[in-house]
């Protein structure tokens, strides 16, 4: 998994909204061979959300921990977050949520395959042993609204 040196404060959105020095550096060399174009829809489904510092936050909202086998990869070129979800179950939920989107069977995304990926592909944390967990969808899209609301909200009080 992908990490910053922000010691200061915890999160996905502090963790991962930019990559520190270090990180920079190993997606820059990642190379041809850090990444594949990978089908969506038989072991999982994605749920797609720009920019990528609103889906970190709804990670952060529902409590997702950090390093707990959970597929999350992030587009550092398009800023946007990728989650996978249990193949078959985001299309029902995600509806018309505005920057957010569905791959599921039929869609191909490019993931990281070793290392912690390329600019356009980065591995946040990576899905571990045969029973992979993922993020509920209708609790993911829930907590993209949530985060709208509150940084709507904080605009409003300045």
């Amino acid at each position: 998994m992908a990490s910053s040196e922000n010691t200061t404060a915890s999160g996905w959105v502090a963790s991962f909204r930019d990559p520190d020095a270090e990180m920079e550096r190993r997606l820059r060399v990642g190379g041809l061979s850090a990444t594949s174009l990978t089908a969506a829809g038989a072991s999982w489904d994605a749920v797609v959300i720009a920019p990528l510092e609103r889906g970190l936050a709804a990670l952060d909202a529902l409590d997702v921990p950090l390093d707990s086998g959970y597929g999350v990869y992030a587009d550092y070129r398009r800023y946007e977050l990728i989650v996978h979800v249990a193949p078959g179950t985001a299309a029902a939920v995600v509806g018309d949520v505005q920057g957010v989107r569905v791959l599921s069977r039929g869609s191909w995304v490019l993931m990281p395959t070793n290392g912690d990926g390329t600019w356009e592909a980065a591995c946040l944390s990576r899905p571990t042993g045969f029973r992979p967990r993922y993020v509920d969808p209708a609790r993911l899209c829930a907590a993209v609204l949530a985060a709208d609301e509150e940084r709507g909200a904080r605009a409003c009080a300045h």
